[in-house]
Parts: structure tokens; sequence; C-alpha cells
């Protein structure tokens, strides 16, 4: 079967304009999320306050706040330096909570396994502390204001910084 001259043409150029919207629509999609990135959350900031639910910031004086969450392997790596900082706190002070989000249950069980010291567990949402990566240490005062924020696995100056700022050890 021949087509015509016409009927060619007409598939052609329906061909051609399919291509350019195909093209068009990939490209969209590449430079858009440039032009106008996903807005993140921001991370705690010094001075701002936290307010979780079922702790006393006042009872508790200086707590270290350290958010993790499963399957985080920077979480994991840090768990010897959290060990560390609860051996080194001269009694209870400050005061070690752990934040994680997801199912109570699961989330004891995996501070368990890891081995992850802590004076409570609070299960909430990283939006609810501000957080947006994990692993996350605040040191929150006795009015539940942040002193202190450290992102991210830590190296040895930070970790150090951490020490001097939540023990006072010069």
């Amino acid at each position: 079967m021949k087509l015509s001259d016409k009927t060619r043409r007409l598939l052609e150029t329906s061909a051609n304009i399919g291509i350019v919207v195909v093209t068009l629509a990939i490209l969209w999609n590449f430079i858009w999320p440039r032009i106008h990135p996903k807005r993140q959350a921001s991370d705690p900031v010094v001075g701002s306050s936290v307010s979780l639910g079922g702790v006393d910031w006042n009872k508790n004086g200086s707590t270290l706040l350290m958010v993790l969450q499963e399957g985080c392997k920077y979480c994991e790596q840090s768990v010897p330096f959290y060990k560390s900082l609860h051996a080194q706190r001269s009694g209870s002070q400050p005061r070690m909570l752990t934040v994680v989000p997801g199912e109570a249950a699961s989330v004891t069980r995996y501070l368990s396994e890891q081995g992850v010291p802590t004076d409570g567990i609070i299960n909430a949402s990283l939006s609810d502390v501000n957080v947006s990566g994990t692993p996350t240490l605040l040191l929150v005062d006795n009015t539940g204001h942040i002193k202190n924020v450290w992102v991210g696995k830590l190296d040895a100056n930070r970790e150090k910084e951490v020490m001097q700022k939540a023990f006072g050890i010069p």
C-alpha cells in the first residue's frame, strides 16, 4: 500500500512535532528543578526552642539530644562516640536523650542492637525537632533553647568540641 505524498508529509510532520514535544518535556524535567529547587527543612538554629512532649527541660538541666534514624550508616558509625560521651559525663549531666522516628518497639530494638547509650527514648519525627539529616546532636539548656548544633558524622575536632560544650571540658 502506497501512501500519498500529502499523507506522508502529514505523518512526518506529526512525528516531528511529537519528537519536539517529548524533547521539551524531558528538558523541562531537568531544568525546572534547578530553577525552583525543593525547599528542604532547615537545620535547628542556636537560640531556637525545642518542644517535645513529655520532656521537662527545667528538670533535666542541660540535655544532649541525639537525633538518629534507623538504617543511618553515619548514626551507626557514631555509636562509639556516643558511648564515650555517656562514659565521660559526671553523674547524669548532661542528660542524654535519643530522638528517633518510627514505631516505638522497632526504635527501642534498634537502639538496643546498636548499643546506643541513652537516658530516654523520644519517638518523634525529624521535623518535630526541625532536623533534616541524621545524626544530629542538639545541646539544649534548661529552658528548652538550643545552645549548640552538630550535624552529621563528626571528625575528631568536632567530637572534641561536643565534649567541651556539653561537659565544660577545656
